[in-house]
C-alpha cells in the first residue's frame, strides 16, 4: 500500500531476526560450549572445595585456584555479554566459592596473645647449588634469622656457604649435603639437638631439631623439603611426606620453614594446618604472594611457563603469634626467600 493512500509502510523484518532464526548469542553450538565451560569450572571447583584432588593432573592444576577463579570470572562475564543469563549465574556462584576460600589468604589474622620470645625464621631453596650464594649470606646479615631453613643444599654449596662465613652467622647446624635437589641443611644461631624422628625417609632429606634459646624457651624447628608431585609417580612419595611431618602435640611448640611443594588449596596442606598449625603468610593476609615460578623448562618448548605459585611457606604452632612475613626477591633460584618473624606463647 503507498503513502498516497494514507498508509504506513511497514519495514521487512531483519534476516537475524526473521522467524525461526535464533540470534548468533543464542544458537545451540554457543549454548552448549557456554555450558560445556560452566560444566567445568564446577567441577574444578568441587575439586578444590571438597579436596577431591587426586592423581597427577588434579594435584597440578589445584595448585593454580586463584588465576583458575580470575580466568572462571572473565568467563562468567562473557556469558552474561551473550545474554546465557542462566550459565553465567552457575559459574558466577563457582567463582563466589572459590573466592571464599582465597579471602581468608588477604586478610590479616587476630594473632594469639604470646608473652615469649622473638623468633626469626628464613627459608632459603639454593636451585641445586645454583643460586647466589653471597646474597644468601647477605639475607642472613640483614634479617638476622634466629633459624633458617636450607634446601637443596649441594656438598658444593655447603662449603661455599662456610667459606663466605654464614656460620659465623649461624654457629649451630645440621647439615645433610647431597648431589642433585636431595641435601638440606638446619642453621640455628642457638645450641640445637636433632631429632632422629623426623627426617631422612623421603626423597629429600628434612631435617627436625630441638632449639634452646634460653631461659627456659625452647622450639621444635624442622627444615622441610617434600617431594615434588612432578610426576604421576611421585604423587605417593608427596603425600608420605605430608602424612610424616610432625604435627603438634601440646609439648614444645614445633615451627616448619622451608619448601613444602604444595599451595593452602591442596588438601593435604589444609590438613596439616588443621592438625594445630598457621601459616604464617595467611595470618599477615600476604598469602596470595607466589614464591616459586620456573627458571626454565615449561611447555611448547619452553614458550610457555607455569605461573607462579606459593610453595615455600612457615608454619608455626598454633599459639604462637606472626608478627611480620615478607617474601624477598630471588637470586638465581626459582624459589624467592621468605622471612617470619614470630612470638613465642
Amino acid at each position: 500500500m503507498s503513502e498516497d493512500d494514507g498508509a504506513v509502510a511497514v519495514a521487512e523484518p531483519d534476516e537475524a531476526a526473521a522467524p525461526g532464526r535464533r540470534p548468533w548469542y543464542r544458537r545451540r553450538p554457543l549454548r552448549l560450549l557456554s555450558w560445556a565451560c560452566t560444566a567445568g569450572v564446577l567441577a574444578y571447583a568441587l575439586v578444590r572445595l571438597l579436596g577431591l584432588e587426586t592423581g597427577w593432573i588434579l594435584v597440578t592444576t589445584v595448585a593454580f585456584v586463584p588465576y583458575f577463579a580470575a580466568a572462571a570470572l572473565v568467563g562468567a562475564g562473557l556469558q552474561a555479554a551473550v545474554r546465557h543469563w542462566a550459565a553465567a549465574a552457575v559459574t558466577a556462584v563457582a567463582v563466589a566459592a572459590l573466592a571464599a576460600a582465597l579471602a581468608p589468604r588477604a586478610l590479616p589474622d587476630e594473632p594469639p596473645a604470646a608473652a615469649g620470645p622473638e623468633l626469626t625464621v628464613m627459608s632459603v631453596n639454593l636451585y641445586v647449588g645454583q643460586t647466589d650464594l653471597g646474597k644468601v649470606v647477605d639475607l642472613v646479615e640483614e634479617h638476622r634469622p634466629d633459624l633458617l631453613s636450607v634446601q637443596e643444599l649441594t656438598p658444593g654449596a655447603a662449603e661455599g656457604l662456610a667459606a663466605l662465613g654464614l656460620e659465623e652467622l649461624l654457629p649451630h647446624a645440621v647439615l645433610e649435603p647431597d648431589d642433585l635437589a636431595v641435601g638440606t641443611g638446619l642453621y640455628s644461631a642457638h645450641p640445637i639437638e636433632r631429632i632422629d624422628t623426623v627426617g631422612r625417609d623421603g626423597i629429600f632429606y628434612q631435617i627436625g631439631a630441638e632449639v634452646d634459646l634460653g631461659g627456659g624457651q625452647a622450639v621444635r624447628f624442622m627444615a622441610v623439603h617434600t617431594a615434588a608431585p612432578a610426576t604421576p609417580e611421585r604423587i605417593p612419595l608427596w603425600e608420605e611426606d605430608f602424612d610424616d611431618l610432625p604435627r603438634p602435640d601440646g609439648g614444645v611448640p614445633w615451627v616448619l620453614a622451608g619448601d613444602f611443594n604444595a599451595t593452602l588449596d591442596h588438601a593435604n596442606m589444609r590438613d596439616l594446618l588443621d592438625a594445630g598449625y598457621t601459616d604464617a603468610a595467611e595470618a599477615a593476609g600476604d598469602g596470595l604472594r607466589a614464591t616459586w615460578r620456573p627458571i626454565e623448562g615449561g611447555y611448547l618448548n619452553g614458550l610457555v611457563r607455569p605461573p607462579a605459585v606459593t610453595l615455600d611457606h612457615v608454619l608455626a604452632d598454633a599459639g604462637i603469634a606472626v608478627l611480620d612475613w615478607e617474601v624477598l626477591d630471588k637470586s638465581g633460584s626459582d624459589h624467592a626467600p621468605v622471612v617470619a618473624r614470630l612470638r613465642l606463647p
